[in-house]
C-alpha cells in the first residue's frame, strides 16, 4: 500500500518532467533564431545525419548551418509521436517551413534521436529522414516554370544546376519569389 501511495504522489512529477523535456524539444525544433536554438544545446553538442558516425557537426557548425537556411525559413516542425528512455528521446516528426508551405509541399517526415545531458541540454541529435518522403521538386516545378519565364535573373540567384542555393540571402529571396508566384497565380 505504501509503495502505491509513493507511486501516486511521484507520478505527476515524472509526467511533469516529461512535459518539460518535450517542451524543450518543440522549442528547439521550431526556433527561428540561432540564439534561441542555442539555449537548448549543450556546449559539447553534436548533430548527425542518418546515423551517429564520426564527429558530426559541433554546436558552432550546426548553428551556422541553421542560420544559413533553416532559420530564415522559420521551421514548423510537428511532433507526431515520441518515446523516451531516461535522457534518450526518439521523435517522429513532420518538418515544414515557409518554403514548403509556399509551394504546397506537405513536408518531410523524419525521426530524430535526441540525447540530453545531466543539465537538461541537448548533447546529441541524429536526424534520420523517412525513406517514403516525396520529392519536394514535384511541388516546386510549377513555380520554377513560371519563374523561368517571368523572373529568370532572380531565379538564377537562388537556383542553379537544378539545385537550391542555400544561404540566408537566398532563403529570403525564395520567400519573396514564391510569394510573387503565388500572387500571380491567383490573378
Amino acid at each position: 500500500m505504501r509503495n502505491l501511495m509513493v507511486a501516486f504522489v511521484l507520478w505527476p512529477l515524472f509526467s511533469c518532467s516529461k512535459r518539460i523535456y518535450l517542451d524543450k524539444i518543440e522549442t528547439y525544433f521550431n526556433a527561428s533564431t540561432p540564439e534561441l536554438k542555442s539555449k537548448y544545446m549543450a556546449e559539447d553538442y553534436h548533430s548527425f545525419f542518418v546515423k551517429k558516425m564520426g564527429e558530426g557537426d559541433d554546436k558552432t557548425a550546426s548553428l551556422k548551418s541553421f542560420e544559413q537556411w533553416d532559420a530564415p525559413l522559420h521551421p514548423d516542425i510537428r511532433i507526431i509521436h515520441y518515446s523516451n528512455n531516461k535522457n534518450d528521446w526518439t521523435i517522429s516528426l513532420n518538418e515544414q517551413n515557409d518554403f514548403t508551405k509556399l509551394i504546397g509541399f506537405p513536408g518531410w517526415k523524419a525521426t530524430e534521436l535526441i540525447t540530453f545531458n545531466a543539465q537538461g541540454l541537448i548533447k546529441d541529435a541524429v536526424y534520420i529522414p523517412d525513406s517514403t518522403n516525396l520529392d519536394y521538386k514535384i511541388w516546386l516545378q510549377p513555380a520554377l516554370v513560371w519563374l523561368q519565364e517571368n523572373m529568370p535573373a532572380q531565379l538564377n540567384e537562388v537556383y542553379q544546376n537544378h539545385k537550391l542555393i542555400q544561404t540566408e540571402a537566398s532563403a529570403n529571396k525564395w520567400k519573396e519569389l514564391l510569394q510573387n508566384w503565388r500572387q500571380r497565380m491567383k490573378q
